[in-house]
């Protein structure tokens, strides 16, 4: 659901089955900030819609902690976030010491975006390591609260 706070759009989603859920607080709507579409073999596979506001917030919900999959494969710096339960995938999480960054999978919104809206493709084969932090740190949605 999208809700306004002054400027700020307010977002909540998760999986099906209730486990993972969240707030996205953005700064503007998706219509500024948004929708990607990364071409890696994970997010074909489940046809992902992403976003992130460097100027938002993230709030991630656990309920049953031993139903969350953190998932992580290519460079392995970041845990792809599945409820075990329902199988649905939430957004990306990138931890450094006490600081994480997100990428919300907005088909988990509730309710979804339209499909029209537009989706950028994006590929990032070409980051190291090094890049890849760094453009995360810098795009990605900083994590305010994540109870787990």
């Amino acid at each position: 659901m999208s809700a306004h706070q002054g400027h700020r759009r307010i977002f909540e989603g998760g999986c099906h089955c209730g486990n993972l859920t969240y707030v996205f607080e953005a700064s503007a709507g998706l219509d500024v900030i948004g929708l990607r579409a990364d071409q890696c073999t994970f997010c074909l596979a489940h046809r992902n819609r992403t976003t992130s506001d460097p100027k938002g917030a993230m709030r991630i919900f656990v309920r049953e902690p031993s139903e969350l999959s953190r998932y992580r494969f290519g460079l392995g710096i970041t845990d792809f976030l599945i409820c075990k339960r329902c199988g649905v995938f939430i957004g990306a999480l990138m931890e450094e010491g006490d600081k994480a960054w997100f990428t919300v999978n907005a088909n988990s919104f509730r309710p979804p975006p339209p499909d029209d809206l537009p989706l950028a493709p994006v590929d990032y084969d070409g980051e190291d390591v090094a890049a890849r932090i760094a453009r995360r740190k810098q795009k990605w949605t900083p994590v305010v609260e994540f109870a787990v």
